[in-house]
């Protein structure tokens, strides 16, 4: 009796993983190669285009940083003055501004899974919705100074990862 070998990949291998199905499609529709978020295919001559993208990245993210992170401290202003002072406000202006934390962390691990970040059915944490931007901004400042932080080193946020992604794509 012979066996046979199914094509499909296995669960739970590298094969089926949706991030990298995701990347190898934009793979195949930009000739092979994986797009950076900001620098799309630029980033392997890192010519002109490249540095030109990268810099309006950083200066993007630095009014952005800026931007949310004025919000967030006239957010802890308001809860400061709207409670007098007292220690019960101290304590809320304290654990509205701890979600910058929280902010952070999820940006070091969003630059980790560079260049696909999130899921597409997901709402971007940048831009959220009605009220929700107003309870958001520590969270968001947190967010933008994590990916902002990780713009300034050798590679830009997901370039490394998309080279060797691009490699084990064409190896294969």
């Amino acid at each position: 009796m012979e066996r046979t070998v199914s094509k499909q990949p296995r669960r739970g291998t590298a094969e089926d993983d949706p991030q990298l199905l995701r990347l190898r499609a934009q793979a195949q529709m930009n000739g092979g190669v994986v797009p950076v978020p900001f620098l799309g295919t630029t980033w392997q001559q890192r010519g002109p285009a490249y540095w030109r993208r990268r810099i309006g990245a950083v200066v993007l993210f630095v009014f952005l940083t800026i931007f949310v992170g004025a919000f967030a401290v006239a957010f802890t202003l308001g809860i400061l003055e709207g409670t007098g002072h007292g220690p019960l406000g101290v304590v809320l202006a304290v654990l509205y501004d701890l979600t910058a934390v929280l902010g952070f962390g999820y940006g070091l691990r969003a630059v980790a899974k560079a260049p696909v970040i999130g899921r597409a059915w997901m709402p971007r944490v940048v831009v959220p919705i009605g009220c929700l931007a107003f309870v958001l901004m520590p969270f968001d400042t947190g967010l933008c100074l994590a990916m902002l932080l990780s713009m300034f080193g050798r590679d830009f946020m997901g370039e490394a990862r998309a080279r060797q992604i691009t490699a084990s794509i064409r190896r294969a």
